[in-house]
């Protein structure tokens, strides 16, 4: 089941993965535009691809450009 949770049903599922990628984006657009916030977005996107889809966490998180946003948090929690 690609690492979702065994409570999760179909659509909570897809919705998470959706909101995801909208954060992604956003996140994306954060480190184009000075005003709006990369790492917050990066971290829910994360946070929602790891609730929702192992294999789309594992690929955020290494990422060349999206991975050390998500690792520098996790390790100094800046």
């Amino acid at each position: 089941m690609d690492g979702m949770t065994a409570s999760a049903s179909p659509l909570k599922r897809r919705l998470m993965i959706a909101a995801g990628f909208a954060c992604l984006l956003l996140g994306a657009l954060g480190i184009l535009i000075p005003v709006l916030p990369t790492t917050p977005f990066l971290l829910l996107a994360a946070g929602l691809f790891l609730r929702s889809s192992t294999r789309l966490y594992q690929w955020i998180t290494a990422h060349r450009v999206f991975g050390p946003f998500i690792l520098n948090y996790r390790l100094y929690r800046a």
